[in-house]
């Protein structure tokens, strides 16, 4: 989320309760913004068109679409907006803003291409009516859009602006599903579809007209994100793993005899997938708490123990320094384990009550309580990850999401074998497994921080430029020629 500590500490030195929620409310836009979008959209729509007579078949269709769309094009941004950040974070540091809008038409360019093939070889053998198939493709197409454009949105200070865009798109999509669906004789799912789609379009469409009034004329250096990939290349699968990881036990679902086949073309398995999705609402506290403590009270410590390092401190200084941000550090994440403890309790005793009546069998009400333990843990896991990032020890990172991946896959394939009863068990294993060692890199970093510090970086910095930096240089020399 590059550039929104400088937003939030604006936010949080206005002191007040105001400043406090808007602080907050920001947060939890730029991190969560996509996710709550889609979950207001969906629900919305699910509660209207469960008055208006809508086949169960219908209705089942439009939820796997979406949660295909949503899924698929996650896992497909996920690695790319992990380096794009990188990069923005790098450009906002050297002053080089001109150079930020530029690399957004140059990712998505890149990104559009790969998913969009890969959705067309989806869609190619799907029985669908071909306009369902479109606006399907549609919305995938645009949400990987949306979340591309969050990592750039998060630069932006005008949150407000932000807000209204979001609610214009969520109007938009749930009035034009009333209408299409009252007053006209589409096909139910694609009036569904086709209102998201041009709620997400009005969505976009605004964002980037702020984007380019934002950031003035820019660049013509559209693909110089592309030295990042070589630079950084572990950030593409640190986050790239993770995210695959988060869906590997709902993949392993899909393929087991509690898979459902929708209209010939997807696959989901609702007694693991709804509680799942439920289950997982209940950790959207963690990030936007996590949010603000990092870029506010620990990003002080991190910075006046580096600013010692580079400033000429003494050893004593620069310990001292040391141990106050570790200090800060550690209470930063027990207060968020605390807290979200909290939320993710709350969450399974409302869901006691509240689930059932939504028609979640008992089995799946198990399965809930389980996953929302293990979201408890994962999304711990998540924090670590760019917490080790943070601290540049993007191999720990990358150990942890391969970890994470490999042993969800693994636990939750074992649970498969044996009964019903541990159904979800495989998830919280593996959750608390990757918890247990993320939090041990973490340790043994930051014990040894001042080494990794001194004595890891290269006595003589010599640049490699790669293939991908030899063309921008080449492009970049013809261009001035």
């Amino acid at each position: 989320m590059a550039g929104i500590g400088f937003e939030l500490k604006r936010l949080f030195k206005n002191k007040g309760l105001f400043s406090s929620i808007r602080a907050y409310a920001y947060s939890a836009l730029v991190s969560l913004g996509p996710f709550i979008l889609c979950t207001i959209i969906i629900a919305a729509i699910l509660i209207f068109s469960s008055y208006m007579n809508i086949a169960y078949r219908d209705r089942e269709l439009f939820i796997a679409t979406i949660v295909y769309a949503f899924i698929f094009s996650q896992i497909i941004s996920s690695g790319f907006k992990m380096v794009i950040t990188r990069f923005i974070a790098d450009m906002l540091y050297k002053q080089k803003h001109e150079y930020i809008l530029p690399s957004l038409y140059g990712v998505l360019s890149i990104v559009i291409v790969f998913a969009g093939t890969a959705g067309i070889l989806f869609y190619y053998r799907s029985p669908l009516p071909f306009a369902v198939k479109l606006v399907s493709y549609l919305l995938y197409m645009e949400l990987i859009i949306v979340f591309i454009m969050m990592e750039y949105l998060s630069t932006i200070k005008d949150y407000m602006r932000i807000v209204k865009s979001f609610i214009s798109g969520v109007i938009a999509s749930v009035c034009l599903s009333y209408v299409f669906l009252k007053f006209t004789a589409l096909n139910t799912v694609f009036s569904l579809i086709f209102a998201m789609n041009i709620g997400f379009l009005i969505i976009i469409a605004i964002l980037m007209a702020y984007l380019r009034s934002f950031y003035g004329r820019p660049a013509r250096r559209y693909f110089d994100f592309l030295i990042y990939f070589e630079k950084y290349p572990s950030l593409f699968f640190i986050s790239f793993f993770y995210t695959l990881g988060l869906y590997s036990h709902n993949f392993l679902f899909w393929a087991s005899r509690f898979g459902v086949e929708i209209g010939g073309t997807y696959t989901y398995a609702p007694t693991y997938d709804v509680p799942t999705f439920y289950a997982f609402l209940s950790v959207m506290p963690s990030m936007v708490i996590f949010i603000v403590s990092v870029e506010t009270s620990f990003y002080e410590k991190y910075r006046t123990y580096y600013s010692l390092i580079t400033g000429k401190g003494n050893f004593s200084d620069i310990e001292n320094a040391r141990q106050d941000m570790t200090r800060v550090l550690w209470s930063e994440i027990r207060n968020i384990m605390e807290l979200q403890l909290f939320f993710t309790l709350v969450f399974i005793a409302a869901g006691f009550y509240v689930l059932p009546r939504f028609g979640l069998s008992q089995l799946s009400m198990d399965i809930f309580n389980l996953i929302a333990l293990g979201a408890y843990l994962n999304i711990m896991v998540m924090i670590v990850i760019l917490i080790l990032l943070y601290f540049e020890n993007r191999s720990g990172a990358l150990f942890v999401a391969v970890i994470f991946l490999l042993s969800n896959a693994g636990f939750t394939f074992m649970t498969l074998m044996y009964s019903e009863s541990i159904y979800g068990v495989g998830f919280f294993a593996s959750s608390i497994f990757s918890l247990i060692i993320a939090l041990i890199e973490l340790s043994a970093y930051l014990k040894n921080i001042n080494y990794y510090t001194f004595c890891s970086q290269p006595v003589i910095y010599k640049e490699r430029i790669g293939i991908f930096g030899k063309m921008i240089n080449f492009f970049a020399s013809r261009n001035k020629a």
